[in-house]
């Protein structure tokens, strides 16, 4: 599994932060590799696309794609619909 995470958001227009972050599981230590295949699964991204966003102005945009055996799925979430636990391991990528 290959995770792809882009990010970028701000306040009023002007960027305040980008991220780029590309990582293969097959080359993490086995923990990190299944806390990330857990957070990473294309159906809780997709749980999580789904939440109501509330007030997401100004804040960072999650573009996150995940590739495994040739299939990518592809995800946009704002940063309060990411649980604190998933921020983190972005932070760790």
């Amino acid at each position: 599994m290959i995770i792809e995470i882009a990010a970028q958001g701000g306040f009023g227009g002007i960027t305040a932060g980008r991220l780029h972050k590309t990582i293969d599981l097959a080359h993490q230590p086995e923990q990190m590799r299944q806390d990330l295949a857990e957070a990473f699964e294309p159906e809780e991204l997709a749980r999580l696309a789904s939440q109501p966003c509330g007030d997401c102005a100004d804040r960072m945009t999650y573009r996150i794609t995940v590739t495994e055996d040739r299939d990518s799925c592809s995800f946009t979430l704002q940063e309060q619909q990411i649980p604190p636990d998933m921020l983190d391991l972005i932070d760790q990528m």
